[in-house]
């Protein structure tokens, strides 16, 4: 299209009333052909797109993180309750080996699919439908806007709702195994593992509150070393959970380590929990 040639008048109107559902992907089919066909010879059409999706992307950023529900941990050691037991860990075990796992093939995304509009039998069908479809877009968009800004700003991290979501789905799997161990200086970690998932996390109670400057890390363990599974913080409660990054298999070690904060390459000090899988 020549950007001559870009609407004008009652249709582009119509068309900046429909930018916000079109920047939050809330337009039909039929819509969305149509603003994208416009869009091109629309500078200010553009203008409009662009600033809805400026301030929906940044409105996450305003919003407070919210704290896993209190039913969290109840629900979880229920779970945990109807697994698999496994022994105890005495105290530090010798780190033992474990095979190498593969890292997943990387996917590529699917090509949408896109069907094409089916024709409106007379203009003035056409024109309520346009209406209708600018007042039902706008309360979509509200919609969209509200759910993407509180469950995006709290769906990552590691304790957000993604990470809610796993640590049930380790706890639930078929094969899912813990191991409970004491903590040096008082307290206890179980780790909940799934050899089927190739995934692990950690619930601990009654640790010790760090400092600002310090901060626990999470190490596997196999006979090529320790290799960092990411770092948590407790409450003065001492009790958190926190999913392991990286794969999980039978026979490695799960290690704890106080770490200056941001976390460390390799460990710096001795572990204050072993727990050997």
């Amino acid at each position: 299209m020549n950007p001559s040639d870009g609407p004008a008048g009652d249709e582009l109107r119509e068309l900046i009333d429909l930018a916000p559902a079109y920047a939050l992907d809330a337009l039909d089919e039929f819509e969305r052909a149509r603003f994208e066909r416009a869009l091109p010879g629309s500078p200010e059409l553009q203008a409009e797109v662009d600033s809805f999706r400026a301030i929906a992307a940044g409105l996450g950023d305003d919003v407070a993180p919210l704290a896993p529900p209190p039913s969290l941990k109840a629900g979880l050691f229920d779970r945990l309750d109807s697994a698999p037991q496994e022994q105890r860990a005495a105290g530090p075990a010798a780190p033992q080996g474990r095979a190498d796992v593969a890292e997943p093939a990387p996917f590529a995304p699917a090509e949408p699919v896109r069907a094409e509009p089916a024709p409106v039998a007379d203009l003035g069908e056409r024109r309520s439908r346009r209406r209708l479809a600018i007042a039902l877009s706008s309360a979509a968009a509200a919609v969209l806007l509200i759910t993407s800004v509180v469950v995006g700003a709290n769906w990552f991290g590691p304790n957000g709702w993604g990470a809610e979501r796993e640590m049930s789905t380790i706890a639930a799997a078929p094969d899912a195994q813990q191991t409970t161990a004491e903590v040096a200086g008082g307290g206890e970690v179980t780790l909940v593992s799934s050899a089927e998932l190739g995934r692990s996390a950690v619930l601990v109670d009654g640790l010790e509150q760090l400092g600002d400057e310090e901060t626990y890390e999470l190490w596997y363990i196999d006979e090529s070393g320790p290799v960092s599974a990411g770092t948590f913080d407790v409450p003065g409660d001492g009790e958190t959970w926190r999913v392991l990054e990286g794969d999980f298999a039978p026979g490695v070690v799960v290690g704890i380590t106080v770490e200056p904060a941001g976390g460390s390459e390799q460990p710096t000090t001795e572990p204050v929990a072993v727990i050997q899988t």
